[in-house]
């Protein structure tokens, strides 16, 4: 509308949902669509101004089909007429690093982005999120001893502080922020990190939240790559952060403080004080 807010609508596979009827309760209009069948999308496309795209590399049935669904996706939704995309993105380790670093759900998203800046939107943003707070209760999650002490596995090194947001509270703002002034965010980055922080200070931090006593058990990344499926990628991206840093080189358009200067990013402080993290426990 012309006061500068927009109709939101939203696109989920399952419209009758309980997740999708509460939207609906809150003014979305909700649309059927799957992002793995990126045809179904062009109805959610229709008549929309713009469009925040983000596709799920950790979801089994897409990985590594990541790049190839999100090129057909904007392929849509440049047919459909959406003028302005918004698009969840991250570095492109393969080639900062010379292929020596293999981080594909990082990668395919810098390789998407490369093939979006072709396309001819009016306007396109990257929105890059840092990694999440609440991995360290999912992906990196505790083991607990039989004296009940909490230990985080991590495939690195003791001294590394990385980027990392709450992905809840962080996003909303920067892509709110691009969608009301397209012009001013074409082909530019929003980095979205609402801090950096260690492997050891995160430990420090939960243990003393919940009372109880926790370490970080280095393991050699080699080994934990055979921990699980996906294991190697994650090991991978934690070389990535030691030797570049989560969002690699910053350029004129790519500016570490640009989240911040949006606002809406916490810390990691602020989101164990509001005690998000238990909806993990």
């Amino acid at each position: 509308s012309d006061k500068g807010s927009f109709i939101v609508r939203g696109v989920t596979r399952n419209v009758d949902s309980p997740a999708a009827q509460a939207l609906k309760a809150r003014g979305v209009e909700m649309v059927a669509g799957d992002v793995k069948e990126p045809s179904s999308l062009s109805q959610a496309f229709a008549g929309a101004d713009t469009a925040f795209v983000v596709v799920n590399f950790w979801d089994p049935e897409i990985g590594k089909k990541e790049g190839e669904l999100t090129n057909a996706i904007f392929d849509q939704a440049k047919q459909a007429g959406v003028k302005h995309v918004i698009f969840s993105s991250l570095a492109n380790v393969d080639k900062v690093s010379d292929g020596k670093i293999n981080v594909p759900h990082f990668s395919l998203k810098a390789e998407s982005w490369q093939y979006l800046q072709t396309l001819g939107f009016d306007a396109i943003t990257a929105v890059e999120p840092a990694a999440y707070y609440s991995n360290w209760f999912t992906f990196f999650k505790a083991t607990e001893e039989d004296d009940g002490t909490l230990v985080w596995t991590w495939p690195g090194k003791k001294g590394n502080a990385f980027s990392q947001f709450d992905v809840n509270t962080g996003v909303g703002p920067s892509v709110l922020a691009a969608a009301k002034d397209p012009a001013k965010y074409n082909k530019r980055s929003i980095l979205l990190e609402g801090g950096k922080v260690s492997v050891e200070d995160v430990v420090a931090k939960i243990s003393k939240k919940l009372g109880k006593p926790g370490r970080v058990h280095f393991e050699d990344p080699e080994k934990f790559a055979t921990f699980f499926d996906g294991a190697r990628e994650l090991a991978n991206m934690v070389k990535w952060f030691e030797d570049y840093g989560y969002y690699g080189p910053e350029t004129d358009s790519r500016k570490h403080g640009s989240g911040k200067e949006i606002g809406g990013l916490i810390t990691f402080d602020e989101w164990l004080e509001s005690d998000e993290y238990k909806k993990f426990m």
